[in-house]
């Protein structure tokens, strides 16, 4: 199964239509308006701890597959994944796929451009 690239404008095409991108500003957008999917931080603990986007759920990518109940979610919710740059999101992406959710997206930019346009941390 492939991954989702970081920077790129599209869904890799191995995964198919199943993982669709979503702006950093439509996110921050949806917090805001108390109607944010569920966030799911991959990024190490160190990093999560530095600042976080505002009600991420925090599980790394390497606890993934054996952590994915804690997210709390119906495999029907939206869950918007990220990580520092893109690769670790990809991987915890398939890994959500591969256990049922039908709904997951891939936040354009990651970390990088969330704290890059000064958008809400924790």
């Amino acid at each position: 199964m492939g991954f989702i690239a970081g920077c790129g404008s599209e869904a890799d095409s191995s995964l198919g239509t199943q993982v669709t991108r979503i702006s950093a500003a439509d996110v921050a957008q949806r917090i805001a308006s108390n109607t944010a999917p569920i966030i799911l931080d991959v990024r190490s603990a160190e990093e999560y701890d530095a600042g976080h986007i505002p009600g991420a759920v925090h599980i790394p990518h390497t606890e993934l597959a054996e952590r994915f109940i804690e997210i709390g979610a119906d495999r029907s919710d939206e869950i918007v994944v990220h990580c520092q740059s893109g690769r670790r999101a990809g991987i915890a992406e398939a890994v959500l796929l591969e256990n049922g959710f039908s709904n997951v997206r891939d936040l354009d930019g990651h970390w990088k451009e969330w704290s890059a346009q000064g958008l809400p941390i924790e």
